[in-house]
């Protein structure tokens, strides 16, 4: 899965690049540049053509490195796990693939049932805009299966509702939007709106450590940590893994996992 992802970026970045290419190329037969800012116009083209180009040629190289590697499905369950590896992936949505630092794939988070109405939206805004769609998400196992799903609603607050396979609501996920640049706050609360975990994110590296009322630990991260002796397998300069509690109850791991993928969807890269 992981030489699976740089695949698919390596191969994304080489059409972009030969589409803006092309384009800069038309711009140049139809309406060569006669003065200094037609060129430089023409040139910032052909610059983001390059840098598309060289993404591709960097997700290659990735790609060859860990091609040959066999890496095989994680066989433990996603609420076993004391951490999560997680990459955002290529789509039109915001998605993540979830692996364990030993690099076995665990499973993914994306969207399901998309208004079609939305995908014109997609191209135009940024990933913390898009979560801002009411769109349902659905936590997967390495199988495929839905294992549980949320979804967010409101305006001034973000209120992420977190439901297991059968609809039953598990808690919710409230999250004040626009109260604070420095710090992003919010709690978790059950299916009886009890508060269970106060939440505090700084804005700008996104790290947390997540504490509740008793003083037990749920869940840590810190921008730009990875363990080095797993770098051979995630070629990528920075690498998100989060510790999780694993003293926690199946109904607050999930809970749990939804709030993080939330945020982590929501951050843009």
């Amino acid at each position: 899965m992981i030489a699976t992802m740089y695949k698919r970026r390596m191969k994304a970045a080489f059409a972009l690049s030969s589409i803006v290419m092309l384009i800069g190329i038309s711009v140049f037969f139809i309406d060569r540049p006669d003065s200094l800012q037609n060129w430089l116009n023409l040139s910032s083209i052909g610059i983001v053509g390059l840098f598309l180009f060289f993404t591709g040629v960097s997700n290659q190289i990735k790609y060859n490195k860990v091609k040959d590697i066999q890496i095989h499905e994680s066989k433990a369950s996603l609420l076993e796990l004391d951490h999560l590896v997680l990459k955002k992936d290529l789509g039109f949505f915001p998605r993540l693939l979830l692996f364990e630092k030993s690099g076995h794939f665990v499973g993914t988070i994306k969207p399901i049932r998309i208004p079609f109405i939305f995908y014109p939206m997609s191209l135009l805004l940024r990933d913390s805009l898009i979560m801002a769609l009411p769109i349902t998400y659905g936590i997967f196992s390495n199988k495929g299966n839905v294992l549980f799903t949320f979804k967010r609603k409101g305006m001034k607050k973000s209120i992420v509702t977190v439901k297991n396979v059968h609809g039953r609501k598990l808690g919710e996920y409230v999250q004040e939007d626009w109260k604070s640049l420095v710090n992003i706050k919010g709690e978790l609360r059950d299916a009886d709106d009890k508060l269970i975990l106060p939440v505090k994110v700084k804005a700008f590296s996104g790290d947390f450590t997540l504490t509740d009322s008793e003083g037990r630990q749920w869940a840590r991260f810190y921008n730009g940590y990875f363990p080095h002796e797993y770098t051979n397998i995630f070629r990528d300069v920075y690498n998100d893994i989060v510790e999780l509690s694993d003293n926690l109850s199946k109904h607050h791991k999930m809970l749990l996992i939804a709030m993080i993928g939330f945020l982590f969807l929501q951050r843009n890269q």
